[in-house]
């Protein structure tokens, strides 16, 4: 009995702790999980797998290894976050396809994207959207999924800045410039570093400031 229950302990052990992880960054969802997390999650998994049944290592290694996994993730999820670049590489950008019904045919057949139309249309019927005919503007979020606006309503807004920094590729899909974005703010006599959120709708830039205050 000895053995299982130490086995057992592991498995609590290890449990709390991804449990603690996930709660402590909020992502307890799949839909909220990013591709670090996944990844990070298989790479916790691997650990508790490996480690369980090994009666070798001692229970302040597992333990402590375990913790690096986490202090590891929550890193790079970090990083992620505030770094564009390593944002764009971990979790991706939007890829508008369809854009004022008009088929974005380059970045369609870009082997980057690797966008299967077949895909695309059988999300589109999911939604109860019968033809590509209904469709005023389409793209790919990150996640995979397909956000669709049918003929007769808006596009959704576009978030161009972020905590003070500007997101060019969020820019050019709505056909604005870092320029473009800056005489917007001095006209306003706002501080890039004051801005919280920047987002584009409508052919209008609405600004949440850092204090809460929204400025238009």
């Amino acid at each position: 009995m000895g053995y299982y229950g130490f086995v057992l302990l592991k498995f609590i052990i290890g449990f709390i702790i991804v449990i603690a992880h996930l709660n402590f960054s909020g992502k307890t969802q799949l839909s909220q999980m990013t591709p670090v997390d996944f990844i990070g999650n298989f790479v916790l998994g691997g650990i508790i797998g490996g480690v369980i049944y090994n009666d070798v290592i001692p229970m302040y290694q597992y333990i402590l290894v375990l913790l690096i996994g986490v202090l590891l993730i929550s890193t790079l999820n970090w990083v992620s976050k505030h770094v564009g670049f390593f944002r764009t590489v971990t979790i991706g950008e939007p890829i508008p396809i369809i854009k004022n019904g008009r088929f974005l045919i380059e970045s369609i057949l870009s082997k980057k994207n690797k966008i299967d139309i077949m895909s695309v249309s059988s999300q589109l019927h999911t939604q109860g959207i019968h033809s590509f005919q209904q469709v005023r503007y389409a793209q790919i979020e990150p996640n995979g999924q397909l956000s669709v606006v049918c003929e007769g309503t808006k596009i959704p807004a576009v978030i161009v800045m972020q905590n003070g920094k500007a997101r060019p590729y969020e820019l050019d899909s709505v056909e604005k410039d870092e320029a473009w974005l800056d005489a917007q703010l001095a006209r306003l006599d706002i501080k890039p570093e004051d801005v919280f959120i920047a987002e584009f709708w409508g052919g209008k830039l609405n600004i949440i400031l850092m204090n809460g205050e929204t400025r238009r």
